[in-house]
């Protein structure tokens, strides 16, 4: 056992969750020293959690689901093992942060789909979470895996052969997807999938009337199923639910009676200005839509507001965002900070009297704990939104990290009352999340697969259930 690394032998977690017992921290560098690491730990009968960078903020950042695991930081394997400019794929390992791949793919013809989280964060362990991109959601950047199993073995899927080249999806079954948001085994690389880069990428923005919120996702949801011509993820964002009386905590400049309109138009300069008449077509019956406006991501100033958005929709990955919410000045800060932080991830409608009946129950958990939330539709698809609910809470206050983890519990219970299954979930609740969202039939057969290939539980126990 190696002494402490970045990730301390104490939980550090923004979330304030349970305070989980950590066995020790292994810093493996190689596939060989994962391997080495597995069998030394079947030997010993010691369960191994491992995590890329650690900062899954929100949701547990470095923190295992359960007790007495021995915390795998993969950290250190930072390689990026091949860089396919004429396919436009990457093969990684876990320590490849967002600024690393996009700095290597800078004046390339491709682009990161970058998250909107810090640069330092795990490309691979995003993806394997199924975050969101500024493109689309990360999971469609998986296209294969490099995964040790239990018994020390291991295994590539989607393309990916031993010698680590990747081919584009083989004939024949892929368990890639097996992986995702799971605990086969350790995956120590990812084929990731990347975005060619645009002649032209508009930046919509608008601040629309808070009470505008449901025709703005039933007017936003016909621009994507009429067909939206542009590449791009939109997004409806920063709508924010106040309780009506407590104290409560919300980022700096946030406006309580305003929400955001925001995303990227990518494609040719015809795509992206027929993109913009149709979206300002669709946004014709949204009162206050006048003020969404589209510029050119690439000319925005450093000092504008928007330039954080802007770097990401050209594929740059920027801090800035989570320094100015979290109020730190260094991502290094933000487990130990003054201002505590859990998200909520639920699939939300994409309709405009559903989207008003929703917010009005969860309205009042906010009043019932007296914490306030913030509600962003990440629209990835033309039938569902990923859903992405910040709740935020001054972690000094006696009682407010018990009132704001009563808020997402009562919160997530609403949702699903609602018909809004979880999409992805914290280390307190993913197995309660993966029981009530799937048949009796399919958790028997996430049951065998798991048996079969970790039978004594080695691996992440606890992980999305398993």
């Amino acid at each position: 056992m190696q002494g402490p690394s970045r990730l301390e032998l104490r939980s550090r977690d923004v979330g304030g969750h349970r305070t989980r017992a950590v066995a020790g921290v292994e810093t493996p560098r190689s596939l060989d020293e994962v391997r080495a690491l597995v069998r030394q730990a079947t030997a010993d009968g010691h369960r191994l959690y491992p995590v890329s960078t650690g900062r899954n903020w929100g949701m547990g950042s470095a923190v295992p689901v359960t007790d007495d695991n021995v915390v795998v930081d993969l950290g250190g394997m930072n390689r990026v093992r091949s860089l396919d400019l004429d396919a436009g794929y990457a093969v990684i390992e876990p320590g490849v942060t967002q600024r690393q791949l996009a700095a290597l793919l800078r004046d390339t013809p491709w682009m990161l789909n970058v998250t909107a989280s810090c640069a330092d964060t795990s490309v691979v362990g995003n993806g394997l979470d199924r975050g969101d991109g500024c493109v689309r959601s990360r999971v469609h950047d998986v296209a294969g895996l490099e995964a040790v199993l239990a018994d020390g073995s291991v295994v590539t899927t989607g393309g990916l052969d031993p010698a680590g080249r990747y081919h584009g999806r083989v004939a024949g079954p892929d368990l890639t997807s097996a992986f995702v948001q799971h605990n086969l085994g350790i995956v120590t690389a990812m084929a990731v999938s990347l975005v060619p880069r645009p002649q032209t990428i508009g930046l919509v923005h608008g601040r629309i009337p808070r009470d505008q919120a449901g025709t703005a996702i039933g007017a936003m949801t016909g621009f994507l199923r009429r067909g939206n011509p542009a590449a791009g993820l939109m997004r409806v964002r920063e709508l924010t639910m106040i309780p009506a009386a407590g104290e409560w905590t919300l980022p700096a400049g946030v406006d309580p009676g305003l929400f955001t309109i925001l995303g990227p138009l990518m494609g040719s300069d015809a795509t992206v200005e027929l993109a913009e008449e149709l979206l300002r077509k669709a946004l014709i019956e949204v009162e206050g839509a006048e003020a969404v406006r589209v510029v050119d991501a690439a000319e925005v100033a450093p000092g504008d507001p928007l330039y954080a958005r802007a770097l990401m929709a050209q594929g740059i990955p920027t801090c800035r965002g989570v320094h100015n919410a979290l109020g730190v000045t260094s991502c290094d800060q933000i487990d130990d900070g003054p201002m505590g932080f859990l998200a909520l991830l639920p699939l939300l409608p994409m309709h405009a009297r559903r989207t008003e009946h929703i917010l009005a129950a969860m309205q009042t958990a906010v009043d019932r704990h007296a914490t306030a939330l913030m509600i962003e539709w990440n629209l990835v698809s033309t039938h569902l939104a990923n859903g992405v609910i910040q709740i935020f809470f001054d972690r000094a206050a006696p009682d407010a990290p018990h009132r704001a983890h009563q808020l997402r519990n009562d919160g997530s219970c609403l949702l699903r009352g609602n018909g809004c299954a979880i999409y992805r979930s914290d280390i307190d609740h993913a197995a309660a999340d993966v029981w009530s969202e799937t048949s009796t039939a399919g958790l028997g057969m996430l049951h065998r697969l798991k048996t079969a290939l970790d039978p004594d539980g080695l691996i992440s126990p606890g992980r999305y259930g398993a």
